[in-house]
Parts: structure tokens; sequence; C-alpha cells
């Protein structure tokens, strides 16, 4: 998740005229741009911005979003999800919401403010194959539900100070981290599962985006069986931690392997819990598949932007690709950011997923 996905109160500044309609207006917020109805706003007005990836409340200022219907079991996470949607031709990235539309903001609402726990919105989290439904982990045993009941807990599985999820911010939330000319890496962001492998000097750990799996559990020990190099690395650089893709886990994003289990790297993190920089990651020769580069040179605001759109690069791949990853040549840490490493979301992509809700 990002961390910084909240639900901002913002002011309306400037609504310029969309192309191709006299009704709707465009919206800049920040990096993002949402298309609305200009009779619905005006300068100055206060609103709150979801951005893509938001999951709208079960309450009757969103229930555009589900078209009336009705759901009596309630209404499932993915009419609630809000995506990117073009109108007229004009790309509208997230959901822009007067603040008038809500009663509890009334009179207590100040630009600025996050507002997603008041309204109760959340964020979209991609379910991990396998674990999407139940409690993750192992099955107890009747004697454990029993002491379970009574305050016992099983015991976490996985290495002893595990190194944690793996997030990276949206470029478009932070613009100005990358300057113009500075040496950058633009590498393909692939639409699988989250994959991390460690070697804690006794044993091999594999573990997915949000949990260790047991030996034999999930694609994440398919693949790392499949290729005997990725156990093979971690033990030549125990207590670091192999990063990465598996796939295809994702419907229509096979990348060219309908059945056969991939993985591409894009991270090695050290025991301090820093990464290795991108020019030292790439003369791992131990590492027999990275993710696909697309670009290394100077930063361009505006070429970045179009490098996250098209077909995925992976050689016999047939899909598009999600987006972009961009960092920083040279390892540094942001204020406020960390990693001078940023994600940049295909617009494509995105209205794909809307369109499959």
């Amino acid at each position: 998740m990002n961390s910084n996905h909240k639900v901002n109160v913002i002011r309306i500044t400037e609504i310029l005229p969309a192309p191709n309609s006299e009704s709707l207006g465009i919206v800049q917020i920040d990096g993002y741009q949402a298309v609305v109805k200009m009779a619905d706003y005006a300068v100055g007005s206060l609103a709150i911005y979801l951005q893509p990836d938001s999951v709208a409340p079960q309450t009757a200022p969103f229930a555009f979003l589900w078209a009336d219907k009705e759901y009596p079991e309630g209404v499932p996470e993915r009419k609630r999800r809000v995506t990117v949607r073009r109108f007229r031709g004009n790309w509208s990235e997230g959901l822009l919401m007067p603040v008038s539309a809500f009663p509890e903001l009334q009179g207590v609402a100040r630009e600025g403010d996050d507002v997603s726990e008041l309204l109760g919105i959340g964020h979209y989290i991609e379910p991990e194959p396998g674990f999407n439904l139940g409690t993750p982990g192992r099955k107890l045993t009747m004697w454990q539900r029993v002491l379970k009941f009574f305050g016992w807990a099983p015991k976490p599985y996985g290495p002893k100070n595990a190194p944690g999820v793996y997030d990276v911010e949206s470029l478009k939330n932070y613009p100005r981290v990358f300057t113009e000319g500075e040496p950058v890496l633009i590498t393909e962001k692939i639409h699988g599962s989250n994959a991390r492998y460690t070697f804690d000097g006794k044993t091999f750990w594999v573990g997915s985006h949000r949990r260790w799996c047991r030996p034999g559990e999930g694609i994440w020990w398919e693949v790392a069986k499949a290729y005997p190099w990725i156990e093979a690395f971690c033990r030549n650089y125990p207590k670091h931690t192999l990063r990465g893709e598996v796939t295809p886990t994702q419907k229509g994003y096979a990348y060219g392997f309908e059945t056969e289990k991939q993985f591409f790297a894009f991270d090695v993190q050290k025991p301090d819990g820093s990464y290795f920089d991108k020019k030292t990651l790439y003369k791992l020769s131990e590492i027999q598949r990275f993710v696909p580069m697309i670009y290394a040179g100077p930063y361009s605001s505006s070429l970045t932007h179009t490098w996250a759109e098209g077909n995925s690069v992976v050689e016999g791949a047939k899909n598009i690709r999600e987006g972009i990853v961009v960092s920083a040549m040279e390892e540094r840490i942001v204020r406020g950011v960390g990693r001078a490493q940023l994600k940049l979301k295909s617009l494509a992509f995105l209205e794909k997923e809307g369109k499959g809700k």
C-alpha cells in the first residue's frame, strides 16, 4: 500500500475546459487530473480527491459507483474500487467530489485534511493467489482452536528480524523527487505477485508480499524449485533478501508463459535494510533474470509518462504493461518519501482494470 494514499480536501484553483465537451472540465491535483461536470464545481470551492485504487464505503454519496444495483449481502469491493476512466477522450484519474456531498464534512473540512478515516475510504490491495480467502497461514488443529479461544496465539512463521513488506510510492504523489537530467533507470512494472527470498544462515525462507510461506506452499515455492539459482544466490548472500515478481498470477498477464512459472528480480535488500544501488544490482551475474529495462539515462518528466504506456517488453509477451518504476541510478533517500524510487502506472492498464470490475 502507498503510505501516501490519502483522501485529501483540496481547494479548486482552476477548472480547465475539457476538449471535445462543452459541459466537462479538468481539474489538476498534483500529478493527477480529474474530469468533472463544470456545473457542479466552482473555483475556490472545496472538494475531496480519491486516488485510483481507493475503495469507497457503502454509503449514499458513492452509490453511483454501483449503478443503483442492489446487493443484499453488501456491495462487493470490486464495485467500490475507484479506477481510471475516459470521458470524451479525456483521462480522469480517480474521483473528485464536492465537500457539499458529505454532511459529516460540513463546517469541519479544511484544505489539506486527510478525510479517509472519517469517511471510511480504504485502499485496494491485490489479493495474493491462494490466500485471498480465509485466514492466512496454516490451518489450526481442533486443540489449537480451543487454546486460541483462551488467548493462545500460534508462533509467527518466518525468519527473525524478517525483512518487511516492499512498497513503492507513486510518482504522481511526489513529482519533484527526480530532477530533469538526473541519471535514472526505468524498468517495467510486472503485474504478478510480489516475492521475497532470504537465507538466514540456517534456513532458506520463501515469502509472498505479506506473509512467509511454508515449504511447498504456493507459487512462490514453485518458482524457487523451478529456478535453483534463487536459493543459490541467497546462500551466497546470507541475510540479504532477493525481491521480485512471480508470474503468471493475474488474469490476462501471462507475459508469454501461460503455465510456466517465472521470476523477475528487481531488488536486493541488505541485512541493514538498505538496498544495492542499480549499478551494483545489475552487475550481479548470479541473478539470471531481472525485470525488463526500458531506459537508462537522464530523467525527463514528459518522456517518463510516455514510457509508462505501451505493450510489455518481456520477450513473447502479448499483454500491455502495468507501468514503470523509476529509480535513481545512485541509491539515495528523500526526506518524507524514502528511497528515490517511484512507480507510475499505465493509464491504459488502470482503465482496463476498471472495466473488469
